[in-house]
This record gives C-alpha cells, sequence and structure tokens, in this order.
C-alpha cells in the first residue's frame, strides 16, 4: 500500500497505513492540524497508480468536516510525491487581479480563483496545476523545479513558463523568471531578475520578451514567430518578440497592487494612478504598433503562400500540357 509523509515541501518519517481509506483519514487529519501552523505545503508519498481519484476524495472528506477544499494538487512521477498547496491565499494575493486593466488577464486571473488552477496532465510523466496567480505558498526552488518539469515532460507542449517572484509579506522588491524550451532541453531566458526594489534609487532597466510559439507551440508557425533557439542565437540568428513585458509595465502593477493592499503603508504611491494611466497609454500604442506589424508579417506570409500556390499550379499545368502533347504525338506517329 502506500506510505504517508507530511511536511513543509520536505522529506519526513514516513507513517505506515493499514488501508488505503485509513491512509486518506489520516492524511486528512494532518491537513486540517497543518492549516493551524506555519506551513505553507503539505508534501507525502503516494503510488501512482492511485493518484487519479485522490484530490476529489480528499476534498469530499473535507466538505464533510466544514473545511475547505484543496487550493491546488500536484504529483510529481519521479519521487512518487503528491503535493497539496492547502493554505489560503493572502489579500495581496488578490490585489493583482484589480492592478492590471486587461480585461482577458482578470478574467483569467478571476477563473483560477474561483474554480482552481489550470491543470495540466501527461499520463505517467506531468500531473500540475499552473499557478495563474500570485501568492506565497511555494518557495522559489520548489516552482524551479515545476517549471523545468512542464517543460520536459510535456514532450515539447508547453514551450514556456513565466515566473514572477514577489516579496511577502515586506512587499518591497520583485523578481521576474523566464524558463523556455530550448531544443530537447530548457534554458533560462530570465533567471531571477530583480525588476523592482525600493532601496534602489534607480529601478532595473529590461523586458520579459514573448514569442508566439511560447503560446501556441512550433507546428505549422512560421519561422517569423518562433522563439529562436540558443544554437541559433549563437550563429546570429535574431528574432523581433511578439510580445514586450517591460520591467517598467511590471513594476507598475506591482506598486498598484500594494497600494490597494496597504494604502496607509504606502501612501506615498497614491500617486502611482497617474503613472499607471501614462503607461497603460504607451502599452495601448505599443499593442497598436505591433498589431500592425503583425498584419504585415501575416500580408508578407500570405503573399509568399499565394506566389507558392501560384507557381505549383502552373507548374501541373504545364507538366499536363507536356504529357498531353507528349501523347498526341504518340498517337500521330
Amino acid at each position: 500500500m502506500t506510505s504517508l509523509t507530511t511536511s513543509n515541501s520536505s522529506e519526513g518519517p514516513a507513517t505506515p497505513a493499514s488501508s488505503e481509506g485509513e491512509c486518506q483519514a489520516e492524511l486528512v487529519f494532518e491537513i486540517c492540524q497543518f492549516r493551524t501552523g506555519t506551513g505553507l505545503i503539505l508534501g507525502f508519498n503516494w503510488q501512482a497508480s492511485q493518484v487519479d481519484d485522490l484530490p476529489e476524495q480528499l476534498d469530499a472528506r473535507l466538505i464533510e468536516l466544514d473545511q475547505t477544499n484543496i487550493r491546488r494538487f500536484e504529483y510529481d512521477y519521479e519521487t512518487e510525491t503528491v503535493y497539496l498547496d492547502i493554505m489560503s491565499e493572502c489579500p495581496f494575493h488578490y490585489q493583482l487581479l484589480v492592478a492590471t486593466e486587461d480585461t482577458t488577464i482578470r478574467d483569467l486571473i478571476r477563473s483560477a480563483k474561483e474554480q482552481g488552477t489550470a491543470s495540466i496532465k501527461y499520463e505517467n510523466k506531468l500531473r500540475k496545476q499552473a499557478d495563474l496567480s500570485f501568492g506565497q505558498s511555494e518557495t522559489r526552488q520548489h516552482v524551479e523545479r515545476k517549471a523545468r518539469q512542464y517543460i520536459v515532460s510535456s514532450d515539447g507542449k508547453i514551450r514556456a513558463v513565466l515566473i514572477l517572484d514577489l516579496q511577502y509579506p515586506g512587499m518591497k522588491k520583485a523578481w521576474v523568471s523566464l524558463l523556455a524550451a530550448d531544443d530537447s532541453a530548457s534554458h533560462w531566458i530570465l533567471h531571477h531578475e530583480l525588476y523592482h526594489d525600493d532601496d534602489l534609487d534607480q529601478q532595473p532597466v529590461g523586458q520579459v520578451d514573448l514569442y508566439l510559439s511560447d503560446f501556441v507551440g512550433l507546428a505549422s508557425l512560421p519561422a517569423a514567430y518562433c522563439r529562436p533557439f540558443t544554437a541559433k542565437l549563437a550563429a546570429g540568428i535574431k528574432r523581433n518578440p511578439t510580445i514586450n513585458l517591460t520591467y517598467e509595465r511590471l513594476r507598475a502593477i506591482f506598486r498598484w497592487a500594494r497600494y490597494l493592499h496597504t494604502p496607509k503603508e504606502f501612501s506615498q504611491e497614491s500617486g502611482v494612478a497617474e503613472e499607471r494611466m501614462e503607461t497603460e497609454r504607451r502599452v495601448a500604442e505599443a499593442r497598436n504598433e505591433e498589431r500592425i506589424e503583425v498584419e504585415r508579417r501575416l500580408a508578407e506570409e500570405r503573399i509568399k503562400m499565394e506566389r507558392h500556390i501560384t507557381a505549383e499550379i502552373e507548374r501541373c499545368i504545364t507538366m499536363e500540357t507536356a504529357r498531353r502533347v507528349a501523347a498526341g504525338r504518340s498517337e500521330a506517329g
């Protein structure tokens, strides 16, 4: 049967269970006890063959005890370890929802908040829930390991993982990381890069470059929209990214969110609204320029495709004409 291990995202002493039901009951007890402490993630060993229905079974037991359900369920097939994110988000977790005017992003995060984060499953390889919100529940090492698993275990279907690391409860610093698929492996494009620090007179300058292939994959996508591999970059091949997410933009969202969260502590940022409006204006202009550029590229690709089709049709007509001429000469002879 299975063995039970409870910890704060780390190894601990195993407790054998005589049956799966007893093991689940013991686990629910551990979850209830764990929520009264300072731990954030509960980890325990569980056989891969018995993991499919475990989230629903645990939630059902918790509901019977008037306990909130599990926020995020993940399974590591390499170590046969379940990770449960069982703590409630801090208020700052959702202030970032209000801090962005992008309705698509807001709807996406709201959906994550209400329905749980998006499940990612690849049989016997990967079972994760990508966190579409911001929180305090995971260590940086745990998140980065999970990011690598997304890339490696999805057979190339997941092309990029964006990580936003926000200091909490201090809310003084913020970092960004971007891991992207690189041929058969993964590569850190940005690794724990600081984009905001209250103690700096001059904030970091930079941006996160995202390509269309990061979202839809490589299949049937023109090269101009694909993130170049490291080898191609080394060979001097460069491509314009589809989206530029500037550090300035990230800072505006972060600063406005913490002002909404603790207005007294961050009262000096009440003027960030004007700064945010100016940032939004520049973002809108940049998006319009990007849209024009994308339309131009698509038009060029469409012209190339039409020329290719025309040339192919002409080639087929020429071959068919030649065949008929040859057949006519053969009959005449």
